[in-house]
Protein backbone atom coordinates (compact mmCIF):
# COMPACT_ATOMS: atom_id res chain seq x y z
CA UNK A 1 0.00 0.00 0.00
CA UNK A 2 1.49 3.72 -0.59
CA UNK A 3 2.07 5.55 2.24
CA UNK A 4 0.17 8.68 2.48
CA UNK A 5 2.37 11.37 1.45
CA UNK A 6 1.90 15.40 2.06
CA UNK A 7 3.84 18.62 1.48
CA UNK A 8 4.57 22.22 3.39
CA UNK A 9 6.88 24.41 4.23
CA UNK A 10 7.85 26.09 7.56
CA UNK A 11 8.99 29.75 8.27
CA UNK A 12 12.19 30.98 9.09
CA UNK A 13 13.80 33.97 9.53
CA UNK A 14 15.68 33.83 6.00
CA UNK A 15 12.58 32.22 4.14
CA UNK A 16 11.15 28.93 4.01
CA UNK A 17 12.02 25.18 4.86
CA UNK A 18 10.33 23.06 2.56
CA UNK A 19 8.94 19.94 3.60
CA UNK A 20 8.00 16.36 3.27
CA UNK A 21 6.71 13.29 4.15
CA UNK A 22 5.00 9.49 3.87
CA UNK A 23 2.76 7.55 6.35
CA UNK A 24 0.66 8.06 9.41
CA UNK A 25 2.02 11.09 11.97
CA UNK A 26 0.87 9.31 14.88
CA UNK A 27 3.76 6.37 13.96
CA UNK A 28 6.94 6.77 15.38
CA UNK A 29 9.05 9.22 13.97
CA UNK A 30 11.87 9.53 11.33
CA UNK A 31 13.89 12.49 10.43
CA UNK A 32 15.86 12.17 6.96
CA UNK A 33 18.17 14.51 6.00
CA UNK A 34 19.66 14.86 2.49
CA UNK A 35 23.54 15.12 1.28
CA UNK A 36 25.66 17.31 -0.42
CA UNK A 37 23.86 19.02 -4.12
CA UNK A 38 20.53 16.98 -3.07
CA UNK A 39 17.03 17.24 -2.19
CA UNK A 40 14.54 15.35 0.31
CA UNK A 41 13.77 13.34 -2.88
CA UNK A 42 16.97 10.57 -2.46
CA UNK A 43 14.72 9.23 0.41
CA UNK A 44 11.47 8.36 -2.18
CA UNK A 45 12.86 4.61 -3.30
CA UNK A 46 14.17 3.95 -0.17
CA UNK A 47 11.03 4.93 1.62
CA UNK A 48 8.87 3.25 -1.00
CA UNK A 49 10.71 -0.12 0.36
CA UNK A 50 10.69 0.76 4.09
CA UNK A 51 7.69 -0.48 6.71
CA UNK A 52 4.30 1.84 6.88
CA UNK A 53 4.57 1.70 10.75
CA UNK A 54 6.95 4.61 10.90
CA UNK A 55 6.43 8.26 10.58
CA UNK A 56 8.69 9.21 7.76
CA UNK A 57 9.88 13.18 7.46
CA UNK A 58 12.05 15.39 5.30
CA UNK A 59 12.96 18.69 4.35
CA UNK A 60 15.29 19.96 1.76
CA UNK A 61 18.23 21.60 3.03
CA UNK A 62 18.10 25.66 3.01
CA UNK A 63 19.84 26.35 -0.50
CA UNK A 64 18.58 23.07 -2.29
CA UNK A 65 15.36 21.83 -3.87
CA UNK A 66 12.18 24.24 -2.77
CA UNK A 67 13.85 25.62 0.71
CA UNK A 68 14.64 28.91 0.39
CA UNK A 69 18.33 29.90 0.69
CA UNK A 70 20.44 31.56 3.74
CA UNK A 71 20.59 35.35 3.35
CA UNK A 72 23.45 35.74 0.68
CA UNK A 73 26.96 36.96 1.55
CA UNK A 74 29.27 34.22 3.31
CA UNK A 75 29.88 31.09 2.93
CA UNK A 76 27.26 28.57 4.45
CA UNK A 77 29.13 26.21 7.03
CA UNK A 78 27.22 22.70 8.11
CA UNK A 79 27.09 23.93 11.86
CA UNK A 80 24.21 26.53 9.64
CA UNK A 81 22.56 23.31 8.39
CA UNK A 82 22.07 22.06 11.67
CA UNK A 83 19.59 24.98 12.80
CA UNK A 84 17.84 24.36 10.05
CA UNK A 85 17.25 20.67 12.05
CA UNK A 86 16.70 22.44 15.05
CA UNK A 87 13.51 24.17 13.90
CA UNK A 88 12.75 21.26 11.93
CA UNK A 89 12.29 19.79 15.31
CA UNK A 90 11.11 22.58 17.28
CA UNK A 91 8.32 22.92 14.82
CA UNK A 92 7.53 18.92 14.89
CA UNK A 93 7.13 19.12 18.78
CA UNK A 94 9.41 16.15 18.77
CA UNK A 95 10.94 15.35 22.05
CA UNK A 96 12.59 11.78 20.38
CA UNK A 97 12.88 10.69 17.38
CA UNK A 98 15.07 8.32 14.99
CA UNK A 99 17.36 9.85 12.02
CA UNK A 100 18.50 8.88 8.52
CA UNK A 101 20.90 10.62 6.56
CA UNK A 102 23.30 9.96 3.09
CA UNK A 103 26.60 11.39 2.95
CA UNK A 104 27.18 14.89 4.17
CA UNK A 105 23.93 14.66 6.58
CA UNK A 106 25.85 12.39 8.64
CA UNK A 107 27.88 15.31 9.75
CA UNK A 108 24.96 17.54 10.24
CA UNK A 109 22.86 14.73 12.19
CA UNK A 110 26.22 13.78 14.63
CA UNK A 111 26.87 17.49 15.31
CA UNK A 112 23.31 18.68 15.89
CA UNK A 113 23.08 15.09 18.29
CA UNK A 114 26.18 16.38 19.96
CA UNK A 115 24.36 19.71 20.58
CA UNK A 116 21.12 18.38 22.01
CA UNK A 117 21.96 15.23 23.65
CA UNK A 118 18.91 12.32 23.84
CA UNK A 119 16.87 13.12 21.42
CA UNK A 120 18.16 11.21 18.67
CA UNK A 121 17.24 7.30 19.94
CA UNK A 122 18.60 5.58 16.28
CA UNK A 123 20.81 6.77 13.91
CA UNK A 124 21.31 5.12 10.26
CA UNK A 125 23.99 6.79 7.91
CA UNK A 126 23.68 5.95 4.25
CA UNK A 127 27.77 6.24 3.07
CA UNK A 128 28.85 8.64 5.36
CA UNK A 129 32.39 7.62 4.16
CA UNK A 130 32.99 10.46 2.03
CA UNK A 131 31.77 12.99 4.54
CA UNK A 132 34.34 11.69 7.34
CA UNK A 133 36.51 11.96 4.88
CA UNK A 134 36.22 15.08 4.03
CA UNK A 135 37.33 15.97 7.80
CA UNK A 136 41.01 14.81 7.12
CA UNK A 137 41.84 18.13 5.39
CA UNK A 138 40.86 20.74 8.24
CA UNK A 139 43.39 18.25 10.51
CA UNK A 140 46.20 17.10 8.32
CA UNK A 141 45.76 19.93 5.23
CA UNK A 142 44.52 22.94 6.80
CA UNK A 143 45.95 24.74 3.78
CA UNK A 144 44.33 22.92 1.10
CA UNK A 145 41.24 22.96 3.04
CA UNK A 146 41.39 26.75 3.43
CA UNK A 147 42.07 27.42 -0.11
CA UNK A 148 39.80 24.68 -1.73
CA UNK A 149 36.93 26.10 0.26
CA UNK A 150 36.95 29.81 1.69
CA UNK A 151 39.85 31.01 -1.25
CA UNK A 152 37.96 29.70 -4.42
CA UNK A 153 34.30 30.85 -2.82
CA UNK A 154 35.46 34.51 -2.37
CA UNK A 155 37.96 34.40 -5.40
CA UNK A 156 34.65 33.75 -7.43
CA UNK A 157 32.30 35.14 -5.03
CA UNK A 158 30.02 37.17 -7.38
CA UNK A 159 29.99 33.87 -9.46
CA UNK A 160 28.56 32.53 -6.34
CA UNK A 161 26.07 34.48 -5.65
CA UNK A 162 24.73 35.49 -8.45
CA UNK A 163 25.50 31.77 -10.03
CA UNK A 164 25.15 31.29 -13.96
CA UNK A 165 21.58 31.78 -15.06
CA UNK A 166 22.05 28.12 -17.58
CA UNK A 167 18.40 25.79 -18.80
CA UNK A 168 18.02 22.93 -19.72
CA UNK A 169 15.42 20.79 -20.83
CA UNK A 170 14.47 17.87 -18.66
CA UNK A 171 16.05 15.39 -21.14
CA UNK A 172 19.20 17.35 -20.30
CA UNK A 173 18.80 17.43 -17.16
CA UNK A 174 17.88 13.78 -16.51
CA UNK A 175 21.01 12.90 -18.54
CA UNK A 176 23.12 15.25 -16.11
CA UNK A 177 22.18 13.49 -13.72
CA UNK A 178 22.81 10.36 -15.34
CA UNK A 179 25.93 10.92 -15.73
CA UNK A 180 27.25 12.53 -12.41
CA UNK A 181 25.32 9.94 -10.14
CA UNK A 182 25.60 6.95 -12.51
CA UNK A 183 21.57 6.04 -11.54
CA UNK A 184 19.20 5.18 -13.95
CA UNK A 185 17.17 7.52 -16.27
CA UNK A 186 13.96 6.84 -14.33
CA UNK A 187 15.54 7.34 -10.86
CA UNK A 188 16.79 10.57 -12.14
CA UNK A 189 13.07 11.68 -12.76
CA UNK A 190 12.41 11.06 -9.17
CA UNK A 191 15.54 12.96 -7.91
CA UNK A 192 14.69 15.73 -10.01
CA UNK A 193 11.47 16.20 -8.51
CA UNK A 194 12.49 18.81 -6.09
CA UNK A 195 14.75 20.72 -7.91
CA UNK A 196 13.91 22.08 -11.28
CA UNK A 197 12.11 25.42 -12.11
CA UNK A 198 10.25 25.91 -15.20
CA UNK A 199 12.67 28.82 -17.01
CA UNK A 200 10.06 28.83 -20.05
CA UNK A 201 10.00 27.61 -23.69
CA UNK A 202 9.90 24.03 -22.08
CA UNK A 203 13.19 24.42 -20.11
CA UNK A 204 14.18 24.20 -16.34
CA UNK A 205 16.93 26.06 -14.54
CA UNK A 206 18.21 23.49 -10.93
CA UNK A 207 16.96 24.89 -7.95
CA UNK A 208 20.60 24.61 -6.02
CA UNK A 209 21.82 28.18 -4.63
CA UNK A 210 25.84 28.27 -6.37
CA UNK A 211 26.71 28.88 -2.61
CA UNK A 212 26.11 24.85 -2.44
CA UNK A 213 28.81 23.55 -4.23
CA UNK A 214 30.95 25.46 -1.39
CA UNK A 215 29.54 24.11 1.94
CA UNK A 216 32.32 24.23 4.11
CA UNK A 217 33.60 21.93 6.35
CA UNK A 218 33.68 22.56 10.46
CA UNK A 219 36.92 23.28 11.42
CA UNK A 220 37.65 20.62 13.65
CA UNK A 221 40.95 18.49 14.92
CA UNK A 222 40.42 14.20 14.53
CA UNK A 223 40.08 14.46 18.38
CA UNK A 224 37.07 16.92 19.00
CA UNK A 225 35.26 14.86 15.32
CA UNK A 226 35.96 12.01 17.43
CA UNK A 227 34.61 13.43 20.68
CA UNK A 228 31.29 14.63 18.31
CA UNK A 229 31.07 11.36 17.01
CA UNK A 230 31.13 9.02 19.63
CA UNK A 231 30.23 10.94 22.47
CA UNK A 232 26.10 10.45 23.61
CA UNK A 233 25.94 8.24 20.26
CA UNK A 234 22.67 6.33 19.87
CA UNK A 235 22.50 2.93 18.60
CA UNK A 236 24.05 3.78 14.73
CA UNK A 237 23.64 1.65 11.55
CA UNK A 238 26.28 2.67 8.90
CA UNK A 239 25.09 1.55 5.60
CA UNK A 240 28.44 1.42 3.64
CA UNK A 241 28.56 1.29 -0.40
CA UNK A 242 30.77 -1.25 -2.21
CA UNK A 243 31.68 0.51 -4.39
CA UNK A 244 31.99 4.28 -3.03
CA UNK A 245 32.96 7.66 -3.90
CA UNK A 246 36.54 8.17 -4.97
CA UNK A 247 38.33 10.00 -2.95
CA UNK A 248 41.95 11.09 -1.78
CA UNK A 249 43.89 7.65 -0.49
CA UNK A 250 44.86 9.47 2.68
CA UNK A 251 41.61 10.65 3.31
CA UNK A 252 39.78 7.43 2.63
CA UNK A 253 41.99 5.85 5.36
CA UNK A 254 40.78 8.48 7.73
CA UNK A 255 37.35 7.98 6.93
CA UNK A 256 38.03 4.43 7.45
CA UNK A 257 40.40 4.15 10.63
CA UNK A 258 37.17 6.78 11.95
CA UNK A 259 34.76 4.34 11.22
CA UNK A 260 36.41 1.38 12.89
CA UNK A 261 37.07 3.17 15.61
CA UNK A 262 33.99 3.95 16.49
CA UNK A 263 32.61 -0.24 15.85
CA UNK A 264 35.64 -1.00 18.43
CA UNK A 265 34.92 1.14 20.93
CA UNK A 266 30.71 1.98 20.91
CA UNK A 267 28.84 -1.32 21.65
CA UNK A 268 25.74 -0.03 19.67
CA UNK A 269 27.71 1.02 16.60
CA UNK A 270 26.87 -1.56 13.70
CA UNK A 271 27.91 -1.23 9.72
CA UNK A 272 26.77 -3.42 6.59
CA UNK A 273 28.07 -3.35 3.25
CA UNK A 274 25.79 -3.33 0.29
CA UNK A 275 26.88 -3.60 -3.23
CA UNK A 276 26.32 -0.24 -5.22
CA UNK A 277 27.92 2.97 -5.19
CA UNK A 278 27.50 6.64 -3.62
CA UNK A 279 23.89 6.57 -4.32
CA UNK A 280 23.09 3.11 -3.22
CA UNK A 281 20.05 4.20 -1.54
CA UNK A 282 19.01 4.66 -5.03
CA UNK A 283 20.02 1.98 -6.66
CA UNK A 284 19.84 -0.76 -4.60
CA UNK A 285 16.81 0.81 -2.25
CA UNK A 286 15.77 -3.05 -2.24
CA UNK A 287 19.00 -4.22 -0.77
CA UNK A 288 19.72 -1.42 1.78
CA UNK A 289 16.15 -1.45 3.52
CA UNK A 290 15.77 -4.70 4.56
CA UNK A 291 18.91 -4.12 7.10
CA UNK A 292 17.45 -0.37 8.34
CA UNK A 293 14.26 -2.00 8.58
CA UNK A 294 15.80 -4.34 10.95
CA UNK A 295 17.75 -1.90 12.60
CA UNK A 296 14.96 0.34 13.41
CA UNK A 297 12.73 -2.75 14.89
CA UNK A 298 15.64 -4.31 17.05
CA UNK A 299 18.94 -2.74 16.96
CA UNK A 300 20.07 -5.13 19.67
CA UNK A 301 19.55 -8.39 17.36
CA UNK A 302 22.73 -6.46 14.96
CA UNK A 303 25.85 -7.80 16.19
CA UNK A 304 29.71 -6.41 15.07
CA UNK A 305 29.90 -9.87 12.96
CA UNK A 306 33.88 -10.37 12.17
CA UNK A 307 32.95 -11.99 8.64
CA UNK A 308 32.12 -9.02 6.23
CA UNK A 309 29.02 -9.59 4.15
CA UNK A 310 27.78 -7.53 1.39
CA UNK A 311 24.04 -8.05 -0.15
CA UNK A 312 22.14 -6.66 -3.15
CA UNK A 313 18.62 -7.86 -3.74
CA UNK A 314 15.77 -8.85 -1.34
CA UNK A 315 15.79 -11.52 0.72
CA UNK A 316 12.86 -12.78 0.08
CA UNK A 317 14.45 -13.52 -3.93
CA UNK A 318 16.08 -17.25 -4.57
CA UNK A 319 19.48 -16.71 -2.41
CA UNK A 320 23.21 -16.93 -4.30
CA UNK A 321 25.91 -16.96 -2.42
CA UNK A 322 28.82 -15.95 -4.11
CA UNK A 323 32.55 -16.83 -3.06
CA UNK A 324 35.57 -15.22 -4.15
CA UNK A 325 39.27 -16.39 -4.56
CA UNK A 326 42.49 -16.85 -3.22
CA UNK A 327 43.93 -13.34 -1.47
CA UNK A 328 40.97 -11.55 -3.13
CA UNK A 329 37.51 -10.09 -1.41
CA UNK A 330 33.96 -9.32 -2.05
CA UNK A 331 34.12 -6.16 -3.82
CA UNK A 332 35.58 -8.65 -6.54
CA UNK A 333 31.57 -9.19 -7.50
CA UNK A 334 30.33 -5.60 -7.21
CA UNK A 335 30.26 -4.89 -11.07
CA UNK A 336 28.73 -8.16 -12.03
CA UNK A 337 26.49 -8.30 -9.15
CA UNK A 338 25.19 -4.68 -9.99
CA UNK A 339 24.29 -6.07 -13.65
CA UNK A 340 22.62 -9.33 -12.23
CA UNK A 341 18.80 -9.76 -12.04
CA UNK A 342 16.71 -8.59 -8.92
CA UNK A 343 14.65 -11.60 -8.80
CA UNK A 344 17.97 -12.99 -6.67
CA UNK A 345 19.07 -12.30 -3.69
CA UNK A 346 22.87 -12.47 -3.91
CA UNK A 347 25.07 -12.42 -0.66
CA UNK A 348 28.82 -12.09 -0.91
CA UNK A 349 31.79 -12.21 2.21
CA UNK A 350 35.13 -11.79 2.08
CA UNK A 351 36.95 -14.93 4.01
CA UNK A 352 38.87 -14.54 6.95
CA UNK A 353 42.11 -13.19 6.91
CA UNK A 354 41.05 -11.29 3.80
CA UNK A 355 38.87 -8.10 2.90
CA UNK A 356 37.64 -6.59 5.57
CA UNK A 357 36.83 -10.01 7.77
CA UNK A 358 38.72 -10.80 10.65
CA UNK A 359 41.55 -13.74 10.41
CA UNK A 360 41.59 -16.71 12.11
CA UNK A 361 43.29 -17.05 15.53
CA UNK A 362 46.99 -17.38 15.18
CA UNK A 363 48.98 -20.25 15.95
CA UNK A 364 47.43 -22.55 13.62
CA UNK A 365 47.48 -23.59 9.88
CA UNK A 366 44.71 -23.30 7.79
Amino acid sequence: MKKIKKEWTIDTKWGKIAMISWGNPANPPILLVHGYMDTAATFILLVDQLPDDYYYVAFDLPGHGKSDPFPPGVIVSKINMVEAIRLVVKYMKWEKFAFMAHSMGFVIGIVYNHIFPGKITKMVHLDPVVAVASYYYPHYKPRIWHQYLYDMYYNSYESFITGPHKTLTLEEAVSLSVRNRNITEDQAEVILSRSLIPAGDGKFRLSWEPRMKKIATIPLSEEIFFTILTEHAPPTLVVEASDGVNTNERAKQFALKVVENCRAILPNFYSVTVVGGHDVHITNAEGVAPHVEKFLRSPETFSNDTVKMISRGHPDGEPVLVVHGRQDSSSVFAPLISMMSDQYFYVAFDMPGNGLSDAFPKGKFF
